[in-house]
């Protein structure tokens, strides 16, 4: 609230996906508005899996384009509310539960489905792979507020923990307990840079994850991001700083390949060769993604747009980025939808 400069807030939107499952926890809002004093504020509650946080931004500024003022946005999961075994049981919920959670399927099985058949297609090794996880604990090595932040060797990825073949523990976004919040004004706040929300895009893939066209792309993502770009007023070569969702290694580089930021079975050797590093055209994950970042679930979205804020606001230690546009890229599901949100730095 402070660094918002405490303006008058007329509605807050809460975000998450497993609140009732893990905290037993519903009208969330309503506990919110309660513990942070604004009480007489209404609230809402948005779920849709991992993008949940994304689409609350959304409505959020709809609301304020319609009605003006500032709202809150707010976004809370806690995942180590349960064992593993619930939460890993809470995360298949995200799959077609009748067709797929039934039958055992998880997001990370769907998505290790989507590695191995990217691998044959293109004759990729798992150590091509594995460049993702390697960058991603680079950049987190360099983030305070990284849940990672250590550098890693390949052979630290390539030994660790079978989760679902092709895909390791070094592939996986680590479940995290988190929350994030940021407050949307129709009027910029004269303190600070302006960042403006100059577009949003929304892309839809499959819920039921056999009726997909190909299991080596995402459907998702390309309309979201053109969609988010024509709003914006924006052109790809405009953007400076892109976040991807990057639950696993294979969903960040497909991501990158379906925005258009690299070709078709590219992704892998335009990471190794440092084509998305700070000091290239466009810079990716640089605070080490959810890879790095940590994985709050229906908070995540909003993890991505606060970082992505951070860098094109020059904040430590993202000084050197010197950006002023960027792409934050949010997902429901393994490509069930995408969200796209572009942003602009303001004088």
């Amino acid at each position: 609230m402070s660094a918002s400069g405490n303006p008058d807030i007329r509605m807050i939107y809460i975000a998450s996906a497993l609140m009732e499952l893990t905290s037993e926890q519903l009208n969330a809002g309503n506990v919110l508005r309660e513990y942070i004093g604004l009480k007489g504020v209404p609230t809402m509650r948005v779920e849709n899996g991992d993008g949940s946080s994304s689409l609350a931004i959304l409505a959020a500024v709809n609301d304020v384009k319609l009605r003006g003022g500032c709202v809150m946005v707010a976004g809370v999961e806690k995942p180590h509310e349960v064992t593993s075994t619930k939460l890993n049981k809470f995360v298949s919920f995200s799959t077609n539960s009748e067709y797929e959670a039934f039958f055992g399927v998880t997001p990370a099985a769907q998505a290790a489905i989507m590695a191995r058949e990217y691998m044959n297609k293109y004759e990729y090794s798992y150590e091509d792979i594995a460049v993702w996880p390697l960058k991603m604990h680079e950049r987190g090595a360099q983030n305070p507020n990284a849940y990672f932040r250590k550098a890693v060797k390949i052979k630290d990825i390539t030994e660790s923990e079978l989760v679902a073949d092709p895909l390791r523990l070094y592939d996986v976004a680590p479940y995290v307990d988190g929350s994030a919040a940021v407050i949307l004004c129709a009027e910029p706040n004269k303190r600070d840079a302006v960042i403006q929300i100059a577009g949003a895009g929304m892309g839809v893939g499959s819920a039921y994850f056999a009726s997909k066209q190909a299991y080596d792309a995402l459907e998702s993502v390309g309309p979201a991001t053109k969609q988010a770009l024509k709003e914006s007023g924006m052109e790809l070569g405009d953007v400076r700083v892109v976040n991807v969702h990057d639950t696993y290694s294979i969903i960040g580089l497909l991501s990158l390949e379906a925005m258009g930021l690299s070709q078709q079975g590219m992704a892998p050797r335009l990471m190794r060769d440092g084509a998305f590093d700070g000091g290239g055209k466009v810079a990716v994950n640089m605070d080490g993604g959810l890879k790095a970042m940590g994985f709050p679930i229906g908070a995540s979205g909003l993890y991505q747009l606060i970082s992505s804020a951070l860098q094109l606001k020059g904040e430590k230690p993202f000084e050197s980025l010197n950006a002023d546009t960027a792409l934050v890229h949010d997902m429901v599901g393994v490509d069930q939808e995408s969200i796209v949100i572009a942003l602009r730095r303001g004088d």
